[in-house]
């Protein structure tokens, strides 16, 4: 007998091995205990031969569509799948199940596997992730982790940070801080966690971006910022971040393991300590020069920060090409500065001009992350952001900028210091705002339709648009109950 199965479930991305049941395979092991890990959403839509089945079961977790709206054959097959994990599951029957509920997507799926699953597995099941809070990480209601426990359907479930607690529950240890409480206490000393363990996924074929095997790394959890939408600093007050010589010496080992070259960082920003950013760098190409590998031999990306050229300088950027770095992510939310200003992004346009021009010239690309319909955002702002697009035209063509994410629209989330500003007014997508009353829901939702099509005209490639739009038109549906109040254009298509 095992003594903990750690399970990943729909609904999540497809295009790496998820980094906590690993990370937390890898720290078991570290302590003396047996773990394997069983990744239940890549296997899913992996074994679903029929196309129409597998889109139909992920709209149906990832956009919370009804039951009434599945056929008799996607039924069926969802019924066979929580079957077939039932019966592994009882087959190697843990002395611990540990289900990680990354996001609110991954809720109905494990509501539903744990109702099936309760009256004939007796052992100790646990769950763990952001996704025990329906609002986010920063919210101030655990509801889904309470009513499961309420509900008897788990015995317990951690909140925060697993890494301590984990350990805590396999030695009998029940009531320490985040243990089924709100308590938790952050984890100071990064450097000295165990590395994750990814021998049970790293032969699984996920869908890689980059079309060769990638591992999540961490480097630091929280953000030096602290942007107006964002919920992450209730979660982690502080931020804390790893050595740059640690990250590198574990990147290293993997390569070695697993013969990876190509890495994406899980952290919200990957340059928020440019000291130890450096170190990384500076670490990586040492082992490059040492073992009479080329420049750039390992491929490494994650969520970027724009930085003034006197933090962030045209050295920095050369040495991080060097090292790797490519394929990052933008946090730019807006293209108009009196919006970033509001959500208090920290960076001018002079300063993304920067970031872009030392992208194209050090040979690296990126792509932009927006937030369409900000509460502040007017339709001048609006009409300077797409000027800005096609500004930075040139960018989308060379590939220095190879892809946008659009987003959804707006949400206001609770924990969040927009929610702490408009707690009265706003809750999720259902707000407008006595601020700017002209940015209702249906303005909001055209703008995102009407700046996507402007930008596939000018030749940028737009990530995960048609999903999101999908998102958008089931959220637009349960606000206005059903019924289309205003004339509103849904998708593209339409």
């Amino acid at each position: 007998m095992i003594d903990i199965l750690l399970i990943n479930v729909p609904q999540i991305s497809l295009v790496y091995p998820p980094a906590a049941t690993s990370l937390l395979k890898g720290i078991c092991e570290h302590h003396g205990y047996t773990a394997q890990v069983k990744d239940y959403n890549l296997k899913l839509y992996s074994e679903c031969t029929d196309v129409v089945i597998a889109q139909k079961l992920d709209q149906y977790f990832s956009l919370n569509i009804t039951e009434a709206e599945l056929d008799v054959a996607e039924k069926d097959y969802l019924d066979s799948y929580y079957q077939h994990i039932i019966e592994e599951i009882v087959s190697i029957n843990p002395r611990w199940l540990g289900i990680s509920v990354f996001t609110f997507q991954c809720q109905l799926f494990t509501k539903q596997l744990l109702q099936k699953l309760r009256p004939v597995f007796k052992n100790q099941i646990l769950i763990g992730g952001a996704g025990i809070s329906t609002n986010g990480i920063g919210a101030y209601a655990n509801d889904f982790g309470t009513a499961l426990l309420a509900n008897n359907l788990i015995n317990f479930y951690i909140r925060g940070e697993g890494d301590v607690n984990i350990i805590n529950l396999l030695q009998g240890k029940y009531d320490a801080p985040g243990i089924n409480n709100d308590l938790a206490n952050q984890i100071d000393d990064l450097d000295n966690i165990a590395y994750p363990n990814y021998d049970d996924v790293i032969e699984l074929e996920y869908r890689y971006t980059s079309k060769t095997p990638q591992i999540p790394i961490t480097s630091s959890r929280g953000c030096v910022r602290k942007c107006s939408f964002c919920d992450i600093h209730v979660a982690w007050k502080k931020y804390r971040f790893r050595s740059g010589i640690s990250v590198a010496n574990e990147m290293i080992y993997h390569f070695k393991k697993y013969n990876v070259t190509n890495f994406w960082f899980t952290d919200s920003l990957i340059n928020g300590s440019v000291k130890n950013f450096r170190e990384l760098c500076e670490t990586l190409a040492a082992f490059y020069k040492n073992n009479n590998l080329p420049s750039k031999f390992f491929s490494w990306g994650g969520q970027f920060i724009v930085r003034n050229p006197t933090v962030f300088t045209e050295a920095d950027y050369q040495l991080a090409a060097i090292a790797g770095m490519n394929g990052v992510a933008l946090g730019i939310e807006s293209l108009s500065e009196s919006v970033r200003d509001h959500m208090k992004k920290g960076f001018t346009d002079d300063d993304l001009d920067f970031t872009l021009a030392q992208m194209h010239k050090n040979d690296m690309n990126c792509y932009f992350l927006m937030i369409v319909g900000y509460p502040t955002e007017t339709e001048q702002d609006f009409n300077v952001g797409i000027e800005r697009f096609k500004q930075y035209k040139k960018y989308a063509l060379d590939g220095t900028i190879y892809g946008v994410n659009l987003g959804s629209t707006a949400s206001i989330d609770e924990g969040t210091p927009l929610h702490e500003e408009f707690h009265s007014e706003a809750v999720g997508f259902d707000w407008t705002l006595a601020i700017n009353p002209q940015l209702t829901f249906k303005e909001r939702i055209n703008r995102r339709i009407k700046l996507q099509e402007i930008l596939m005209e000018l030749g940028y490639k737009i990530w995960n648009g048609d999903s999101q739009l999908l998102r958008l038109k089931e959220a637009y549906k349960k606000i206005t109950n059903g019924k289309y109040k205003t004339k509103i254009r849904i998708s593209l298509t339409e």
